[in-house]
């Protein structure tokens, strides 16, 4: 993921869950979709199951979208993928994205109250996967337990790390720094010039977040982020800003 940061010359724009149309959401199709509507880049949400198969789902509870009820973590593969509409595993996203070269910021959703120890287990995983199927160079990871997030760095240096941030640090420079992290990941209303300005200064890159009011996206621009993710890559995409590489 860091050779697109560091040769766009455009702010780069992500199809969240892939893209935000009829098809289901975190599908290969909806991801398809959001690539050929000018996407970037893809943002997905890992988890993994029961029988230990890192897969592509959203919400962490099942209940509200599926007939199933609890956590993604308490169903197997085979279960999950009868009850899920357009079900994929990372394997199997990781080897469509290949052939399509694309590529993806990869969300390990996690409750770290319930899902902590299962998501240090994932990102073995998801190392390995990323590693097998020739995509490191195509990938980061990024999450709001960076507990989790330190553990795939101690595991795999290659795959770059973002962090979500849910507040104003008191120095966002020194958090990346101490995390070894690449991507700043924050709401563009929680983010001042300064902030962004020290970021870039120190080598970072800023990701605006999902973005998905118009006035937002005019303000990420305007701001100079380098990338940010929204539901509708086809709308999103036709405004080109232009950045300088760094």
């Amino acid at each position: 993921m860091k050779k697109l940061l560091q040769t766009s010359e455009h702010i780069l724009v992500g199809g969240h869950r892939g893209c935000e149309c009829e098809l289901p959401e975190n599908s290969i199709a909806a991801m398809e979709r959001g690539v050929n509507d000018g996407a970037d880049y893809l943002e997905i949400d890992v988890q993994l199951t029961k029988d230990e198969v890192p897969v592509i789902y959203h919400d962490m509870r099942l209940e509200t979208k599926t007939s199933l009820t609890g956590y993604v973590h308490e169903f197997t593969e085979a279960e999950l993928r009868e009850a899920v509409p357009g079900f994929c595993t990372l394997r199997e996203v990781m080897q469509w994205g290949k052939k399509a070269d694309a590529w993806f910021g990869l969300e390990l959703k996690g409750i770290p109250l319930v899902t902590q120890p299962t998501n240090m287990r994932l990102v073995e995983l998801l190392s390995q996967i990323v590693r097998d199927e020739g995509m490191t160079d195509h990938v980061f990871a990024f999450s709001l337990d960076f507990q989790v997030l330190k553990h795939l760095r101690e595991i795999d240096s290659d795959i770059p790390i973002g962090l979500i941030i849910a507040n104003v640090p008191q120095d966002p420079v020194a958090l990346m720094k101490e995390m070894d992290a690449c991507i700043y990941l924050g709401y563009i209303w929680q983010m001042t010039p300064q902030i962004i300005n020290d970021l870039h200064e120190a080598g970072y890159y800023v990701d605006g977040a999902i973005l998905r009011e118009k006035m937002w996206q005019t303000r990420a621009r305007e701001l100079g982020v380098d990338m940010f993710e929204t539901d509708f890559p086809i709308d999103d995409a036709k405004t080109i800003t232009p950045r300088v590489p760094k």
